[in-house]
């Protein structure tokens, strides 16, 4: 009988390793080959060390090379990432910060950053959810994030929901929704004029 179970065990192992590896090569082949993602966005900070909470409510855009994340609440931000350079609109403020992304940190924005992780990650199939398949990565050695999880839509590939951990127990989540692939995004979408009196600091 112990074989009979320890069997059963070794056989579930595998098979939720092959799940989890044809759950990477979908997520890989459609965000390998996508021309642009759109979505409305709900963002939520946590930040362990202040007990604070934080949600945002707005959209998202992303082509190969550039994102542009846009919040109406609860104060208008704007964050635009584009050929090596990010800019980050803070409303209430009425301030604009510019500076310079090192490479390692190009790709680490809620499109690209599962497919990042994966591959120097330990993998855990989780119990699927609302018809969603869910993982959790843990890095290996990574200086910056402990733990990332996410909702992947199984037939698609495409992540719905996205969260991680930082080395200070700070966790942020995204949750996409209306998502639109492939589809044209206005250029005049990634264009906007900040107020005059908008206070400019490069960093």
């Amino acid at each position: 009988m112990k074989k009979i179970s320890l069997l059963v065990l070794l056989l579930c192992g595998v098979l939720f390793a092959q799940a989890s590896t044809g759950l990477y090569q979908k997520l890989s082949s459609r965000y390998g080959s996508l021309t642009s993602f759109q979505a409305d966005l709900s963002q939520t900070n946590h930040f362990a060390q202040l007990g604070r909470t934080i949600s945002y409510e707005g959209k998202i855009y992303f082509q190969p090379g550039r994102m542009l994340m846009s919040f109406d609440t609860p104060s208008p931000q704007r964050l635009l990432i584009h050929a090596g350079k990010a800019e980050l609109y803070d409303g209430s403020s009425r301030t604009l910060y510019r500076s310079d992304i090192l490479p390692e940190f190009n790709r680490m924005n809620p499109i690209e950053l599962l497919q990042l992780y994966w591959e120097k990650s330990s993998v855990e199939r989780l119990k699927d959810q609302d018809g969603f398949a869910r993982v959790r990565l843990i890095p290996k050695n990574d200086p910056h994030l402990q733990e990332l999880s996410a909702s992947i839509h199984p037939q698609s590939g495409i992540v719905h929901r996205l969260s991680y951990m930082d080395l200070s127990d700070n966790t942020v989540s995204y949750n996409f929704t209306n998502i639109q692939i492939d589809t044209m995004i206005p250029s005049a979408v990634f264009r906007f004029v900040y107020p005059e009196d908008t206070q400019i600091i490069e960093q």
